[in-house]
């Protein structure tokens, strides 16, 4: 028995000092690919948080101006009531009702006046029973205001209505006087409404905070802070000289870490919009996983290349064996002469179209295509110049369809179209008038013009047929009727 051949040190020596290199160009291009992938996921999350700021910021400042705006048209109310005050209850009544008609209705519930006593002297709901409303908040700010002011309150439960509201009220004054004070009641769930069809993200809010940084309207939540006078506490509220800004911080709705951006707004109001942060970060953060899971891969690259070395000539065999398994699977499936399905593979095809159109209550349209004329044309020119009409009728028919049909050669000239379809459609028929047309053009081979046609037939399923072979042959027969009939035509 011979010793195993050894290799000489000439030969060896390279082979060790590429080893060698492969393995040292690997591990440095490993360390810097992590490196790299980490500082771009650090900066990739700077950016995204930079993009919340400006976004929040921006959601503020829109949203504010549409709630500004909102205000401005409340507040115009409210002046045009104040002025027919001294006129008479039903000066102020027919003035009410005219501004009532430019407002949304689910959204002010009634607009009232409330004299310097504080008892309620007029309501746009009609007649009401006597009720005292001079310990509310904004009534007691405005009785001691020395200029005149439009005063925004903290969500209240009305003592009539039994509903919560916000009150937008400015005082009544007579020759510097107080006279009492005319208000407007907001539905608090109708103002939430407003700011929810702004359409912030299931997990973001939008806030209207009080120029005391009191919890107006708020999007998540909302009812629970309803009567509780809940107070937010930041800086900004004092910062008088900036209009808008942006902070990091734990919601006090749902303890959540949020990226809020406020702008101030002309009435000394708030608009806070926050962005979850969690949401913010969640792409940068499974971007960074799938940085992690291809660092991983190339690691495990690293390996793959040093086994492969040790292994190459295994896998050159096994490539080879699964090769020969793949020019074997193609010769079974395919046609050798056109390249298209042959007979296996079309029924294989069509059993899964068949399939999937008993779930989806579809029809399954089969063409059999037999070629007119073909034998002499064969016969006259030689086997090779058939052979390459075929694949020129192949083309034809594979350009005729689309990608979700099935071309197939049975055999000889004779081929067969399978078309998923919907009920009802007339595509069967425009597919086998396509096809006689397309086929009956003349063909040009080696500069020889020739001439043929085709006779088609057609069977559905399920109205022919609900099995494979059994719709290839109601297609076949009605093909021989398309024959019959005179050629170059089709039949059902």
């Amino acid at each position: 028995m011979s010793s195993p051949a050894v290799q000489p040190p000439a030969i060896q020596w390279p082979l060790n000092a590429i080893r060698l290199a492969i393995v040292v160009v690997s591990l440095v291009a490993l360390v810097f690919g992590w490196a790299d992938m980490l500082r771009n996921a650090g900066q990739a999350e700077v950016v995204a948080l930079e993009r919340a700021r400006l976004q929040a910021r921006a959601q503020a400042r829109t949203v504010g101006e549409l709630v500004q705006a909102t205000l401005n048209g409340f507040d115009l109310a409210l002046k045009s009531v104040r002025t027919v005050v001294g006129d008479g209850p039903d000066a102020i009544d027919r003035q009410a009702q005219l501004a009532l008609q430019g407002l949304a209705s689910d959204f002010v519930l009634q607009i009232f006046v409330i004299d310097r006593e504080g008892y309620l002297s007029y309501s746009s709901l009609g007649p009401s029973p006597r009720n005292f409303l001079g310990d509310r908040d904004y009534f007691r700010q405005l009785s001691t205001a020395s200029v005149d002011v439009l005063v925004v309150s903290e969500p209240v439960l009305g003592r009539l209505t039994g509903r919560w509201s916000i009150q937008v009220a400015r005082a009544i004054q007579r020759d510097g006087a107080f006279e009492g004070v005319v208000s407007m009641a907001l539905s608090v769930d109708g103002w939430t409404s407003q700011l929810m069809r702004l359409d912030p993200g299931p997990r973001d809010t939008l806030s209207l905070l009080g120029r005391q940084g009191e919890l107006l309207v708020r999007t998540l939540d909302g009812a629970a802070h309803y009567g509780k006078g809940l107070r937010v506490q930041r800086s900004f509220l004092s910062e008088r000289e900036v209009e808008e800004g942006d902070y990091m911080g734990e919601s006090r709705a749902d303890g959540q870490t949020r990226i809020f951006g406020w702008r101030r707004l002309s009435s000394g109001l708030f608009m806070v919009s926050g962005l979850m942060l969690e949401d913010v970060l969640a792409p940068v953060r499974q971007a960074r996983e799938r940085a992690m899971v291809r660092g991983m891969a190339l690691s495990a690259v690293f390996v793959a290349v040093i086994a492969a070395l040790l292994v190459a000539l295994g896998r050159y065999g096994q490539a080879m064996r699964r090769l020969a398994s793949v020019e074997i699977w193609q010769r079974a499936n395919f046609d050798l002469v056109t390249g298209l399905p042959n007979r296996a593979l079309l029924l294989d095809r069509l059993e899964r179209m068949l399939e999937h159109a008993r779930r989806q209550d579809a029809e399954v349209v089969v063409l059999f295509i037999d070629l007119d004329l073909f034998k002499p044309v064969n016969d006259r020119f030689g086997h090779e110049f058939g052979d390459r009409l075929l694949v020129e009728v192949a083309h034809r028919l594979e350009q005729l369809f689309r990608s979700e049909d099935t071309v197939a050669r049975l055999g000889g000239d004779e081929f067969v179209v399978l078309m998923p379809a919907a009920r009802g459609t007339a595509l069967a028929g425009q597919a086998a008038e396509k096809v006689v047309e397309r086929l009956s053009e003349p063909f040009e081979i080696d500069g020889q013009a020739v001439s043929i046609s085709a006779s088609v037939g057609v069977a559905l399923f399920p109205q022919d047929a609900d099995s494979p072979a059994a719709l290839i042959a109601g297609a076949d027969a009605a093909m021989y009727r398309a024959k019959h009939a005179g050629r170059a035509t089709w039949r059902f």
